[in-house]
């Protein structure tokens, strides 16, 4: 008796293949929507948490979870435009594979980077005071 090896298929995603294949131009919608209405819900975890005084929670989950769901966001416009003009046979089930793909590495990068991506952001906003400062009316 032989065992068959399939390998992993990239047309599948739960079983749920079939519906978002059938939604067409609307995953981009659910897709986009989805990655801002969840920065939108952990904004407010994190103005919750920043209340109840926990303020390292906030700055080590909730700070990177935002930040990486902001870059995914920024990343994952120019697959999506490439996937559709240049190969407009792409399934909605491989456009949020390259979604989540890219969400993955965005957390990766930024839990990996945090401290640098921290002391960078804090440098940014001392050299804006110093300008607000120097440009003040006298």
């Amino acid at each position: 008796m032989k065992k068959s090896m399939t390998g992993f298929n990239f047309n599948t995603f739960f079983g749920h293949e079939n519906q978002i294949n059938n939604l067409g131009d609307q995953v981009l919608i659910y897709g986009f929507a989805g990655i801002i209405f969840s920065i939108v819900a952990l904004l407010f975890v994190s103005i919750v948490i920043r209340k109840l005084g926990l303020k390292s929670f906030n700055s080590y989950f909730i700070n990177p979870l935002m930040l990486s769901l902001g870059l995914t966001l920024l990343v994952a416009i120019l697959p999506t435009i490439v996937f559709y003009v240049v190969a407009s046979d792409i399934s909605g089930v491989k456009i949020m594979y390259s979604w989540i793909t890219i969400f993955i590495g965005m957390l990766f990068f930024v839990g990996f980077n945090l401290e640098t991506i921290k002391k960078c952001l804090n440098e940014f906003g001392k050299v804006t005071e110093q300008e607000e400062f120097r440009n003040r009316r006298r």
